[in-house]
């Protein structure tokens, strides 16, 4: 056998391997890549990133359209997202990381740590807006209700007088970390209204994570970025995460989209700044790549250890995984501590297996891990408003692509 057919054996031996190993048909991901494509052809989307990892390999790894319409600079693999509330998970993961230390613990009061939230009142109606008539609260806010989002607080998304009202009062159009100076005085504006509901009654989105941050700080003694460098970030070799882009990265940086009443997609006028940020939230508020945080995503799915380094406890991770909030959201979705759990899917339509956990961000940044099959994915692009039909597209070209054992 000539050099020239020896390396041709090697090459469809191998990538029968690593199909087999994956057990995935990667040739049904076309499909998803032909969607991909005529979403940024269609102006829906300026760039897309996609990585599905399977039992430890990248199996699918690409990136389409450009980072900047603005600039036609192309979408490279790899470069850099604003990724929102997929900040939330590595709050949770640091928090967490103090409970197994016993430096806190899930059912504390939370008001020992941050005392406002003691002086919390409850609102009777929502639709009365932040300023309307309010009860007693019944019990005091827990850690593990500000891990769940069970502690009646809001985030300002929905469309309830109530909600609209807060995020006008805490936010701008792009949750933009200049608009103050440190965490704490965006937590004061949040202090200002009251619950929307009884701790522990009901399962809201909400800004809890941000009051997890500044009981980070307060219980660490470190700053919020520097805890989450030294306990996460640099043992799991995630050099592209944090609250500010190094210069010689930013280059990197996706820039955020949206499109205009006659359907154009264009750069939005306001962008994240790379640099400069000393807003270190916990609800939102770090850039990171795919790589860096399927790092992170590696972390959990091995139970609290990547590469060596133990982030967590095995049984931390199992405690996190599991849903904590019984059917407050529903049938068939929950909520651990940190992520969203698909606890029941012969209630839900979604094709991905009981046990999944994922979370995303406000600019349509997801991700999933999947235990049972090993699978982590990961979509990355910069649009507003978020929608969650590229999340629904994922799961269906994954869990579609699975060969049955």
């Amino acid at each position: 056998m000539n050099f020239k057919n020896l390396i041709l054996v090697f090459y469809f031996t191998f990538n029968t391997i690593c199909i087999a190993q994956s057990s995935l048909e990667l040739s049904k991901l076309k499909d998803f890549e032909v969607y991909l494509k005529e979403e940024i052809n269609n102006s829906k989307a300026a760039g897309i990133e996609i990585l599905i990892n399977h039992k430890g390999e990248n199996v699918w790894h690409k990136s389409f359209g450009f980072s900047s319409l603005k600039d036609n600079r192309t979408l490279e693999k790899n470069s850099i997202y604003y990724i929102q509330s997929m900040t939330k998970p590595i709050m949770s993961v640091a928090i967490m990381q103090l409970i197994e230390r016993g430096k806190l613990s899930l059912d504390d009061y939370a008001y020992h740590y941050y005392p406002p939230l003691e002086k919390l009142r409850v609102v009777k109606d929502m639709n009365k807006g932040i300023y309307g008539p309010t009860d007693d609260i019944k019990e005091p806010i827990t850690i593990r209700h500000l891990l769940t989002h069970t502690a009646g607080l809001s985030h300002g998304l929905e469309k309830n007088i109530f909600d609209q009202q807060l995020f006008k009062l805490m936010y701008n159009d792009l949750f933009d970390p200049a608009v103050y100076n440190m965490l704490e005085e965006r937590v004061d504006k949040l202090m200002q209204v009251p619950l929307i509901g009884q701790p522990g009654e009901q399962w809201y989105y909400s800004a809890a994570p941000d009051i997890l941050a500044l009981i980070l700080q307060k219980i660490s003694g470190q700053s919020i970025d520097s805890y989450l460098r030294e306990n996460i970030f640099d043992p799991l070799s995630m050099s592209d995460t944090g609250y500010n882009v190094d210069q010689s990265q930013q280059h990197r940086i996706m820039q955020v989209h949206f499109n205009t009443d006659d359907g154009n997609l264009i750069n939005s006028h306001v962008q994240v700044p790379p640099s400069g940020n000393l807003v270190y939230g916990g609800t939102h508020g770090i850039f990171s790549s795919t790589e860096d945080f399927l790092k992170f995503c590696k972390m959990i799915l091995n139970k609290g250890v990547y590469n060596g380094n133990r982030i967590l406890k095995e049984e931390t991770v199992v405690l996190m995984l599991k849903n904590h909030v019984g059917n407050l959201i529903g049938q068939s979705r929950g909520f651990g501590l940190g992520f969203g759990v698909l606890y029941d899917t012969s209630k839900d339509p979604s094709p991905a297996n009981t046990g999944q956990i994922y979370w995303g961000g406000y600019f349509k940044t997801h991700f999933f891990i999947d235990p049972k099959e090993e699978i982590i994915g990961i979509i990355m692009t910069q649009k507003i408003p978020n929608t969650d039909e590229y999340v629904i597209e994922l799961n269906r070209a994954v869990y579609g692509a699975i060969l049955s054992q």
